[in-house]
């Protein structure tokens, strides 16, 4: 970590020689300094690898170390006052530029700048000053240079070569059971097994079931595989995954419970009721409730919640994994399965299916000796095989996988016993700039899901990235070595992770990398001795304590807050976080930031989510270093009119906020990529310079009804990769604006507000090429907030590009169908068809190759389906080729469905599974060849319908 950082001030110090040399040198000579620094700290660089290794073991180094890395923060904090005094001094000089000149004017604000340059330069000097004392204590550790070898072989990997390696085979998140099948049968056996009267009569509640087992050995992994058996999931009403994790919060378990169970968020926030939401919801199901990573021994904290669990159907049970088997008695585990090493044929297995993922056979064959060698050294635990597993993936030849089975770290006693050698043999592979960016995750909570877009955003708020490309292949580099689990991805885009989870020995790890660096609060822990803390986590523990008593605030660069007071985030708080990069307060009660906070210069990053701020003070304005504004606040309902002056802000978040209008100097902010506005329900209008915003990628409308025109500069947003809805007919707002935006993928909603049936509006439709933009993976066409009148030759050229997947028709009032619908979309999985009143007959939908799944619904003139349905009339020909789920609805007037004799030419729905009938009064029958393949038959409100 300390490699990335100086490497970070070296390049910084490197391009101040090369672009200010004229201007360091008038700012008392301070060239010299910088240069000193520069070839000092580059210095400092060939030996970190080799004092790294011995840090574990000599305090002296590890002191050594730190001392480099407190340097380097100062380093960095007085090269970035620099830049934003600079950048502050452009700004203010645009605004001032129509003014009169004068010398009066004049004199102060040169006066200014050489003050400032004068400060500067102190600083420098004083820093030059210090590093010359660092820098003679390397000499008495007597560090081999030749150990940076690997550093420098790391490091050496240009950009594009570094990234070309991890963004191959890119399926890391699949849950990997070698060795777990017997388990798995012998939980699954127990859970489902029936107790009978005994069971009926117990009023301790539901029977408790652990796992236990050493960190890493599996136990969360096996849980999952049962918690998805599809025995499982049909032996019980009810299955719900709580990550509880330490400490054991009451709350938090119980609110998290309720969520799964409902389906939907709860405002509750005391116990007892919680308790009580969580006895109804559960009252009468067979349920299975899972709590993973279970640590407190507490029973007094487990009891309110188990008497809570006990009004659910005979048969319910609790799934608990825990490293504890005092864990698992305190909570009454009536079995307890103590899970057991794998052995190391079963690691190798595990290891060679990742290491040798796209490989020749011939390798597996060159490196198995070696390779069971390794094995043997995960000692029996699944996560150290699969982090092998990962690193060895990127050693090709033999001696790279003599080098890691050689490795001295195997001999270090602090990371053997503590957090396996895996980790590290893995973790010291990574580049300095991905070690970085790793061990900074150890700013979040165990089984925190992390955003990664968000993740992201911190990164470049903290230096370590300067753009959310490179941010991202850094992403997918550590996912792709076992760093991140529990990947979420994308559904319109497989190969995009949105959020992922960390294994809690990983996360052991990256916090054991950072101990020194990175704390966070909690109920049980409120004091600690860090002497250079960079970043606090604080949870509400229900106290106040002042945190400037005990760590030196001056030097956080992350505070991450979680339902505090305003008693606790006092102004002298504020005040004192002078170093501050990311500021995020989330659920906070506070209704305003202080003035102060025009004074973090450094500030980057503000997430102010759900918390109560209404508005921004007009200071925030001088933080001309700000990229993200993250204020999704119910109560929020004004930007400052100065956030024009934000020139480096790239993403602001107003979702469900009350703001009714943006400022229009909103839209001098060229480096903006992100705008929210989503659930914004008083919004009525985008500002008309919108179409400054050239580097405009995202942008959220959906849920915004009052809002209802696109501004013409819209049509300037060539750079939109994403927009969320297109509303076209008030005022001036055309289908022709989206011509020339052809980057849009994954979703986009075209809601049309108002009739569109004359010559101008078939050239707008046309205009807007809809078939060309061929990276949206769903489209919806909505007619339906107006019942506006829509032209069929409107329709027909609005057809979308080929590569579309999901398609939905909402509201159009037209009598025939678009021919596109069934020409031209061979690769649509998923069509639904909504409200289209006044067709009475469907298009020959059976032609469409990929279709998997149909819903009809609301077609009130319907009356009959028959061979038209199909499309498919040639001898052999197949009929909906891929359709499993077929769904109507609300089709009140429809009365028959042609069936087809067994001797028919052709073949029809040959993959079907679901059949649903809901509120279709009028049909009388369902054709025969579907009942016999179907899984499953929903029937809803249809008396008129037999089914034999």
């Amino acid at each position: 970590m300390a490699d990335a950082l100086i490497s970070s001030v070296v390049e910084e110090l490197i391009n101040i020689l090369k672009h200010q040399a004229h201007e360091l040198k008038r700012a008392l000579g301070v060239e010299k300094e910088i240069a000193n620094l520069s070839s000092k700290l580059e210095e400092i660089r060939e030996v970190l690898d080799d004092a790294e290794k011995r840090s574990f073991k000599e305090k002296g180094i590890k002191l050594w170390i730190e001392n480099i890395q407190d340097f380097s923060y100062q380093v960095d904090d007085v090269l970035d006052e620099w830049r934003t005094r600079t950048l502050r001094q452009q700004i203010e000089s645009q605004k001032v530029s129509g003014r009169k000149f004068s010398r009066s004017s004049f004199l102060p604000s040169r006066f200014h700048r050489f003050a400032m340059h004068r400060d500067i330069a102190k600083k420098i000097k004083e820093l030059d000053s210090t590093l010359d004392r660092i820098t003679k204590e390397k000499d008495q550790f007597k560090f081999d240079y030749a150990s940076i070898t690997h550093t420098s072989a790391a490091s050496s990997h240009s950009d594009h070569q570094e990234l070309m390696r991890v963004t191959t085979a890119f399926d890391v998140d699949a849950s990997e059971t070698q060795g777990r099948k017997s388990d798995a049968s012998a939980l699954i056996g127990k859970l489902v097994e029936n107790s009978g009267e005994e069971e009926a009569r117990n009023e301790n509640g539901p029977p408790v079931i652990s796992i236990v087992g050493t960190g890493g050995i599996g136990k969360t992994t096996l849980a999952l595989l049962v918690f998805g058996d599809e025995q499982i999931k049909t032996h019980f009403d009810e299955r719900v995954w709580i990550c509880v994790s330490n400490p054991f919060d009451q709350i938090k378990i119980a609110k998290a419970i309720v969520e799964s169970t409902t389906k939907s968020s709860t405002d509750l926030s005391q116990l007892q009721l919680l308790l009580e939401k969580i006895q109804s919801t559960l009252s009468g199901k067979r349920f299975l409730l899972v709590m993973d990573d279970v640590w407190t021994e507490q029973y007094a904290k487990w009891e309110p919640l188990k008497n809570s669990l006990k009004y659910g159907l005979p048969g319910s049970r609790i799934l608990v994994t825990s490293r504890s088997e005092r864990v698992a008695t305190m909570m009454g585990s009536v079995y307890l399965h103590q899970l057991d090493l794998i052995s190391d044929s079963e690691a190798w297995l595990l290891l060679s299916r990742i290491a040798f993922s796209r490989r020749r056979e011939e390798d597996r064959e060159k490196l198995k000796d070696i390779g069971q060698k390794i094995a043997q050294k995960c000692k029996g635990l699944p996560l150290a095989a699969k982090v092998m597993g990962s690193l060895l993936c990127f050693k090709h030849t033999k001696d790279d996988w003599q080098n890691v089975l050689d490795n001295k770290v195997w001999e270090l006693e602090e990371v053997v016993t503590d957090l396996f050698p895996h980790l590290y043999l893995s973790y010291n592979d990574l580049t300095p700039n991905m070690k970085q960016c790793f061990s900074y995750c150890a700013v979040f909570p165990k089984d925190y899901e992390i955003e990664v877009d968000e993740l992201i955003r911190i990164w470049m708020a903290q230096g370590y990235v300067t753009m959310e490309s490179k941010g991202r292949e850094l992403f997918e580099g550590l996912a792709m070595r076992s760093f991140f689990q529990d990947l979420k991805k994308d559904e319109m885009d497989s190969n995009i992770i949105i959020s992922c989870k960390m294994h809690d020995i990983v996360h052991d790890f990256a916090h054991f990398l950072t101990r020194n660096e990175c704390y966070s609060i909690d109920q049980h822990k409120d004091k600690v001795g860090i002497k250079n803390l960079r970043h606090l986590s604080w949870q509400n523990t229900g106290r106040n304590i002042n945190l400037t008593s005990i760590y030196d605030i001056g030097k956080l660069r992350s505070f991450f807050a979680e339902c505090l007071s305003p008693e606790q985030l006092t102004p002298g708080l504020f005040n004192g976080l002078k170093s501050m990069r990311v500021l995020r307060l989330h659920e906070c009660e506070l209704q305003k930031l202080p003035k102060k906070i025009g004074n973090l210069l450094h500030l980057r990053y503000i997430d102010l989510s759900r918390s109560d701020v209404e508005e921004l003070p007009d200071e925030i304005c001088s933080l001309y270093n700000l990229q993200t504004l993250h204020l999704r606040c119910n109560d929020f309902s004004r930007l400052p009119e100065g956030i024009g002056n934000l020139r480096q802000l790239r993403y602001i978040n107003l979702s469900w906020s009350k703001v009714e209008k943006l400022p229009d100097t909103i839209c001098s902010l060229e480096n903006l990529e992100t705008l929210d506005l989503e659930g914004c329900e008083g919004l009525s209008r985008l500002p008309k310079g919108i179409g400054n915003l050239i580097n405009l990628r995202h942008l959220n409308i959906r849920s915004t009804e009052r809002l209802e025109m696109m501004p013409q500069g819209i049509a300037k947003l060539t750079q939109l990769c994403s927009l969320s809805e297109f509303k076209v007919g008030k005022e001036s707002s055309k289908l022709g604006y989206m011509e020339k935006l052809n980057q849009l993928k994954g979703e986009l909603s075209i809601i049309v507000l108002c009739d569109l049936n004359n010559a101008a509006d078939v050239e707008e439709a046309e205009k807007a090429e809809l078939r060309n933009k061929k990276h949206i993976k769903k489209l919806c066409l909505d007619f339906s907030p107006g019942s506006v009148d829509v032209g069929v030759d409107v329709m027909e050229a609005l057809k979308p590009p080929p590569e579309l997947q999901i398609l939905e028709l909402l509201g159009y009032r037209g009598t025939h169908f678009p021919s596109w619908i069934t020409l031209s979309l061979d690769n649509l999985r998923i069509l639904q068809i909504w409200g289209c009143e006044n067709c009475s007959s469907l298009p020959p939908l059976g032609k469409l190759p990929s279709l998997e799944t149909l819903l009809i619904a609301e077609m009130k003139e319907l009356r009959y389906v028959g061979s038209e349905f199909l499309g498919v009339a040639q001898v052999g020909g197949v009929a909906f080729p891929k359709l499993k789920k077929l769904i109507f609805s609300y089709c009140s007037e429809w009365e028959e469905w042609e069936d087809f004799k067994q001797e028919a030419t052709i073949i029809i729905m040959p993959c079907i599974k679901e059949l649903e009938l809901n509120y279709c009064r009028e049909l009388k029958t369902v054709p025969h060849h579907l009942l016999s393949r179907l899984e499953s038959l929903k029937i809803v409100n249809c008396p008129s319908l037999k089914v034999e």
